[in-house]
């Protein structure tokens, strides 16, 4: 194979082959998968271009590389977006509101079935997470983390991992821009969106909650806007 195709398509081809493997042989995350020796006598090329593909597929968040352990499949992750995505947004933050606007419609588009589905033990960790939240904001402790839990807590009901993907990588992507937009000037006015949020869905009304989502985001939103505008200092 190695003399039938120029470097480019041999990457490709190797990259084919083990994704085939993959498939094929119903491997799942945490699964491992033959070393890189194995890959190249079955392929009959050099080990250096299986590894020259195996980082490829590393990049794609397809293949995980355990030092001294060999190759496994990786777990369901959204590397390869997350990694577009923060470059888009610093290259240009200004698509920050943009990456906020598709979360709200995300949000306020389940959140509905949120309300019908989740438990009441959900409800009662969600109770504890409001809790935890008012006492760090009088010890002055961070509690971004917990904004986080809540709304994967929330939306955990839906046994939807692609929804709780998605949520977290909007969530790292705000992270690594380092801009604190995320928090309000009052951290309070944040909790109390988020108690709002909770008494509508523990009462099971949807429309409410949809609405007191839509308004914590509004209130989101014009923090963004305000720091895109805000002058540089020096």
């Amino acid at each position: 194979m190695e003399k039938l195709f120029h470097r480019p398509a041999l990457n490709e081809a190797v990259r084919d082959y083990v994704k085939r493997y993959i498939l094929e042989n119903k491997l799942n995350g945490g699964d491992p998968l033959p070393p890189e020796t194995r890959l190249a006598q079955d392929l009959g090329i050099a080990r250096s271009s299986v590894r020259e593909a195996i980082k490829a597929l590393q990049s794609l968040g397809i293949v995980e590389v355990r030092q001294g352990d060999g190759l496994y499949v990786r777990e369901y992750n959204f590397d390869p977006i997350l990694e577009i995505l923060n470059y888009s947004l610093r290259s240009d933050p200004r698509r920050l509101a943009e990456l906020m606007q598709i979360r709200t419609w995300l949000e306020a588009a389940v959140i509905g079935d949120a309300v019908r589905l989740i438990s009441e033990a959900d409800l009662l960790e969600l109770d504890s997470i409001m809790d935890a939240w008012e006492a760090r904001i009088r010890t002055g402790e961070p509690h971004v983390e917990l904004d986080e839990r809540f709304h994967c807590i929330l939306y955990g009901a839906l046994n939807n991992l692609t929804l709780l993907k998605f949520i977290e990588v909007f969530w790292i992507a705000f992270d690594n821009l380092h801009i604190p937009i995320i928090q309000a000037s009052d951290p309070s006015v944040e909790l109390a969106d988020h108690r709002a949020i909770l008494e509508a869905v523990k009462a099971r009304d949807a429309l409410l909650a949809r609405q007191r989502l839509v308004a914590h985001f509004d209130h989101l939103r014009d923090r963004i806007s305000a720091t895109m505008e805000a002058p540089e200092t020096a």
